[in-house]
């Protein structure tokens, strides 16, 4: 990769990351018509104000008024929710922000949950009122009852409900605080809130105007049993391989495939073309059953038969969170499967805490599979790309997702992306509700912008990934402005030492080409286009 003007690049990226969020505002901040205090006696339906805090100004956040409420309905359990209103900034939006894994969301501070943790600029900076919601859970335990039997109210109120609820109570302490509701509404959320986001605009069509996807666990009653297929197979074949072995695969695969896209940059942009059998190594990096098993990982899960069940990681994507392996100081290697997986599979869908991973065999796999998905992909899915009822009400949808993702195989993303073009009619009118965005290289939640022992990662580690505060700009854009994006600013840090590089996310099917010219660190010098072109061949416009 080909680097210059450092210092300047260095500049631009914090600037990207800090100032990302600064959309257009209402000239004149609307203020209070109550004191925040006096939100504890009112009487809401189905509502109860526990508390309403004033929080003074710090170096984080303006001052705010920090409104804790527990939902209660006969129909559904209860579950609690944090409304943030600021005192003296609010822009006259509102901001959903979603949770993680099994968590729906943090009730602490405006600022401790949302896309990416700690390099996200806080939505209340900008003058966002937020909220969040517990779901009504605690832990992953959630779904059983102490007979195990699945506790469905809690994993209704989870799943989707206490999403509508939140944002109904929100407005609602909104018009009470301020004297008006909110003129536009927007939700983020990443990985399990990437889910909850997808559900908003799938259930509640209503609720919100413009909805950021990134990286979304869409899929849960597929994607969580095929996490766990890595371990699986090693398992199975009785062989569990280091992270060093890994490690030094992914880097041969990306020297392999890294320019596909005509572009020398220890990234696979083009993935659709990267093709790789790990039986190439064999003699020289693996035995030949390391390499069966590292083109089963490769292949995702499947039947007996060989019959597609579920999305694999693309070739030479970190496989440390899907094949998660530790090697103790005699040399042994030991398998540490992740533990959303297993909470799945015993207590989502047998039902027994005390299921024993180990035991399954690629027979069995296939049924626990096949099981999850009848018991709950209906449930708790937000795969049905029906977006029909949120595009008539006006609604904007971003979705992106890194082509490295190691928790979540970006291919259920792009498989969606695809049933919603051909639910609404084809990729022009899927266009004017939603657009994808793919990272190249990029990872899994905040990691994506480096990894805290490089060393470990494999060399195409470094992916562009947009600022989660650049796409909720994007999204005020398209629904205030009518200004829809063709394409985001991703970037990098890198590892180490390295630089940090800029790359332009085309809207999908579109990808970044080179013009063969030029800093291939720096998003000037690519366009987006329909493919990439032969490797090192300038593109001539």
């Amino acid at each position: 990769m080909k680097i210059s003007a450092n210092n300047a690049r260095l500049v631009l990226l914090h600037a990207v990351i800090l100032l990302a969020v600064r959309v257009e505002a209402r000239e004149v901040a609307v203020t209070p018509v109550r004191s925040c205090e006096s939100l504890t006696s009112l009487s809401l339906l189905n509502k109860t104000v526990d508390s309403a805090t004033l929080v003074s100004t710090t170096v984080s956040a303006p001052e705010y008024c920090n409104v804790q409420l527990t939902v209660d309905s006969p129909a559904q359990a209860s579950f609690r929710v944090a409304v943030f209103l600021p005192t003296e900034t609010w822009n006259g939006r509102f901001v959903g922000t979603g949770g993680a894994g099994f968590s729906a969301g943090g009730l602490d501070t405006p600022c401790s949950w949302g896309v990416g943790g700690g390099y996200t600029p806080c939505a209340i900076n900008a003058g966002y009122a937020t909220a969040s919601t517990d779901g009504g859970t605690q832990g992953a335990s959630f779904p059983l009852n102490p007979d195990n039997t699945l506790n469905l109210p809690v994993i209704d109120a989870w799943s989707h409900l206490a999403l509508h609820e939140t944002a109904v109570a929100a407005k609602e302490l909104m018009s009470l605080f301020y004297g008006t509701g909110p003129s536009y509404s927007y939700f983020y959320g990443g990985s399990g809130g990437g889910r909850q986001a997808l559900m908003l605009a799938q259930r509640s069509p209503n609720d919100y105007d413009g909805i950021a996807a990134f990286w979304p666990a869409l899929d849960l009653a597929r994607l969580l049993p095929g996490v766990l297929w890595p371990q699986v197979v090693m398992n199975v074949e009785g062989h569990f391989i280091p992270q060093s072995t890994f490690n030094a695969v992914n880097d041969k695969v990306i020297n392999e495939c890294d320019e596909l896209d005509g572009v020398q940059d220890d990234i696979i942009s083009n993935w659709q073309e990267c093709e790789f059998d790990a039986h190439t190594l064999v003699g020289d990096l693996l035995t030949a059953e390391e390499a069966e098993i590292i083109n089963k990982i490769w292949q995702g899960p499947r039947t007996v038969d060989g019959e597609f069940l579920w999305f694999g990681p693309p070739h030479g994507t970190p496989l440390d969170r899907l094949a998660t392996t530790v090697t103790s100081s005699d040399g042994a290697t030991h398998p540490a499967p992740r533990s959303d997986s297993l909470v799945w599979i015993a207590q989502w869908v047998l039902q027994d805490p005390t299921f024993d991973w180990r035991t399954i065999t690629y027979e069995s796999f296939t049924q626990i599979f096949e099981q999850s998905v009848a018991m709950w992909d209906a449930r708790v899915g937000a795969g049905d790309p029906d977006l029909s009822a949120f595009r008539e009400v006006g609604g904007k949808l971003i979705m992106t997702h890194g082509t490295f993702d190691n928790g979540i195989p970006m291919e259920g993303t792009v498989g969606y992306y695809n049933n919603i073009a051909t639910s609404l009619g084809g990729m022009n009118k899927a266009h004017q509700v939603a657009r994808l965005f793919l990272s190249p290289g990029g990872g899994h939640d905040r990691i994506i912008l480096g990894h805290p022992h490089p060393g470990l990662m494999p060399t195409g580690y470094v992916g562009a990934t947009p600022s989660p505060g650049s796409v909720l700009e994007a999204l005020v854009k398209w629904v205030e402005n009518h200004q829809p994006p063709r394409k985001l600013l991703g970037f990098a840090q890198g590892q180490g030492a390295v630089p940090g590089m800029t790359r332009p996310l085309c809207m999908y099917p579109l990808v970044a080409r080179y013009k063969g010219r030029g800093d291939t660190a720096d998003s000037k010098n690519f366009i987006c286009h329909k493919s990439f072109g032969p490797p090192g061949k300038p593109f001539d416009k």
